[in-house]
């Protein structure tokens, strides 16, 4: 035996459940759903989604969605629109993938949508406006798969 261990594809409803509360933030059901069977996959057109951490797979899952939020990548670039005041509120923005260029896409919770879903939008990182991609994560999935945000 080599020792290692083998991949874990997919989390636990506990692991979500536990990003929820450390992010304050309840996670649209097919993004849910997703996790549950593709935490720490990626999809294709799109640069990285934040996986939930998952103990089983440490290593895999360690570049979390909450260490994204609390002190990875959105955390740095929300620290650049600090000193512009309550202009600038992201309080309604969770990050859930990057794009590659600084730019993240993110669910929208200003717009709940009936049965707990959230709009997908791409915030710029260098105006901190967003552009809608998505009604919701299953349709952003689909636009994805389609090519449709190649050019983000």
């Amino acid at each position: 035996m080599s020792g290692r261990t083998e991949r874990v594809i997919g989390t636990t409803e506990e692991a979500i459940a536990k990003a929820e509360k450390e992010l304050n933030f309840r996670f649209p059901p097919s993004f849910r759903a997703w996790l549950l069977e593709n935490n720490g996959l990626q999809v294709d057109g799109v640069d990285s989604i934040y996986p939930v951490f998952d103990e089983r797979d440490p290593r895999k899952t360690w570049d979390s969605i909450v260490r994204n939020y609390k002190e990875g990548s959105w955390a740095q670039w929300i620290a650049n629109f600090e000193d512009y005041g309550d202009e600038f509120n992201f309080d309604h923005l969770l990050p859930f993938a990057e794009v590659g260029t600084g730019d993240c896409y993110c669910f929208d919770y200003s717009r709940e949508l009936e049965g707990g879903e959230t709009p997908v939008v791409v915030w710029l990182h260098e105006s901190g406006e967003t552009e809608s991609r998505a009604e919701t994560f299953a349709d952003f999935l689909a636009k994805a798969k389609l090519g449709e945000y190649d050019d983000d």
